[in-house]
């Protein structure tokens, strides 16, 4: 521990040097029941468990959420090792190589690391993924993402042979897309599982859960393993919150020490509310699809 008069923020977030002093024992605890506690996060496992695809938080805001993706340029401890599953992704734009990347990634006890790429630059990012191969070490490394610029279809035919003849695996980062439309970002998809097939792992670097997307993921699961976005946290540092659609309306939050606190718990409902979008528990796609349905052959709709 280290100064201050409570204890409780130093040891389990404000000061810390290592991802297990963010956990704290059952004695630890004297304001949450632990039973109570574990009573609510296995009714949020189940929904995980019922995800098809992992939801990563691309912030610092501060909250227990399983999947975080910081870069290498921004990563803070404090939040990026309060997740289980911690993607260092090589921040793209800034003056960072790959063997910086790796750096970070071992430092900051990564588990996993995205190679170096260039927006817009398929040879440049093929010639990083190259070195990249070279450099990770599966003994030192954690495991990686090969990124992409699209056309995916057309990268991913020029990258595969790479990773073929490589350590790594066929796990492949999905990026240039980040402010791109849903539809952009579906037939992307789509072409790139037409060149690869279902095997390879993809991750939709900077997604957003549009509608339109949540529901091509729910008729196609296999279509994507994970996604992050930093949605969510930009709504909170706006004064705003997301709502079911994905759509940022007012919402006032607090201002002052602790902020960032109050501020996470805001994110963690919107990613709990993300997951629900894509499992079976959730209705409302449901009804979409029937009202679609009646709708085609001539039947009474919500609007009627």
């Amino acid at each position: 521990m280290t100064g201050g008069t409570d204890r409780s923020v130093d040891r389990h977030g404000r000061v810390a040097n290592d991802p297990d002093e963010f956990r704290a024992s059952t004695d630890e605890l004297e304001t949450f029941d632990a039973g109570l506690g574990l009573g609510y996060f296995r009714r949020l496992e189940v929904l995980l468990d019922a995800c098809p695809l992992d939801i990563y938080a691309a912030s610092s805001l501060k909250h227990p959420w399983p999947y975080r993706l910081q870069n290498a340029a921004e990563c803070y401890p404090a939040s990026f090792w309060r997740s289980q599953d911690r993607i260092m992704d090589s921040a793209i734009g800034e003056d960072l190589t790959n063997e910086d990347v790796l750096a970070h990634a071992v430092e900051r006890h990564a588990t996993a690391v995205v190679a170096k790429d260039y927006l817009h630059d398929q040879e440049a990012t093929t010639e990083s993924i190259r070195e990249f191969a070279d450099l990770h070490d599966r003994e030192e490394h954690p495991r990686a993402y090969v990124p992409l610029q699209p056309p995916y279809d057309e990268h991913v035919a020029e990258v595969y042979p790479i990773i073929e003849e490589s350590h790594l695996s066929h796990r492949y980062m999905l990026g240039g897309l980040a402010n791109a439309s849903p539809e952009e970002r579906i037939d992307g998809l789509l072409a790139f599982r037409t060149e690869v097939g279902d095997g390879p792992t993809a991750h939709g670097l900077g997604w957003g859960l549009d509608d339109e997307l949540v529901e091509t993921l729910r008729e196609g699961p296999s279509l994507l393993d994970s996604v992050d976005n930093s949605s969510p946290s930009q709504a909170v540092q706006n004064d705003q919150i997301l709502d079911k659609h994905w759509r940022a309306k007012p919402c006032r939050h607090v201002d002052g020490q602790y902020q960032n606190a109050v501020g996470g718990a805001f994110e963690f409902a919107m990613l709990v509310q993300a997951t629900h979008r894509l499992t079976d528990y959730n209705d409302d796609f449901q009804k979409r699809t029937d009202q679609r349905n009646l709708a085609e052959f001539g039947g009474a709709t919500a609007d009627d």
